[in-house]
């Protein structure tokens, strides 16, 4: 059966955007950054995770697709960065957007619960992907030790804020970029569902928005 058919989906192809996400795994040139990324995304029982899952219960990108469109969004934006200040390191930042939200796998049951799990509630996907992380760059050989805690510090700090469920507030400016890049993209989406769900036609002001915080026209 055709998924779309009984679920909320993405707009967008999902083979078309996993096409563009494995362009950006291969642009990673450094050689343990991309047995990294390869070890998750070439992997054909995560890519049909990955695929299935949204980004969010609710806020954004809830719907089939929407972790891999965010994700894909994320890395592109960081893409940009890159190109626009040099001082970033490129292959460290390319591979933390898309790593960032890998935890949302197991903190997010698939369709159609689209639920939080046990360990959603309790751990939350930061610190799940933390772990997925840490855990596969130990089974990579000559993972230097100092990058690995750089990668690692990206994913706990992407949320930028201690409020906002981070352990740890961006320290490196690949950190920062990565936290710019994920709210960027999480803000536009909540304000084009929140848009989308009005009538058509009506362009009046819609009312205080509690994710956005504040009234959107």
């Amino acid at each position: 059966y055709n998924p779309a058919d009984y679920l909320p989906v993405s707009d967008r192809d999902v083979e078309e955007m996993y096409v563009e996400l494995i362009r950006l795994v291969e642009s990673v040139k450094t050689d343990y950054l991309n047995t990294l990324l390869e070890s998750f995304f070439k992997d054909e029982n995560f890519k049909k995770s990955f695929c299935f899952h949204s980004a969010a219960k609710s806020v954004h990108h809830g719907f089939v697709g929407g972790l891999l469109e965010h994700t894909l969004s994320v890395a592109q934006a960081c893409n940009f960065f890159a190109k626009q200040y040099p001082m970033l390191d490129r292959d460290l930042l390319i591979t933390a957007a898309l790593c960032h939200d890998i935890g949302k796998t197991k903190e997010i049951s698939a369709f159609p619960e689209n639920d939080y799990t046990d360990d959603g509630q309790l751990l939350g996907h930061i610190v799940i992907g933390y772990d997925m992380l840490r855990d596969r760059i130990a089974e990579i050989a000559n993972f230097p030790e100092m990058k690995a805690r750089e990668l690692l510090h990206c994913i706990l700090a992407h949320h930028g804020e201690l409020e906002f469920g981070s352990p740890k507030k961006p320290a490196l400016m690949e950190a920062m970029a990565l936290s710019f890049a994920d709210n960027m993209d999480a803000k536009m989406e909540t304000m084009k569902e929140a848009l989308k769900a009005t009538a058509p036609g009506n362009t009046e002001w819609q009312g205080y928005n509690r994710f956005l915080e504040t009234n959107i026209r």
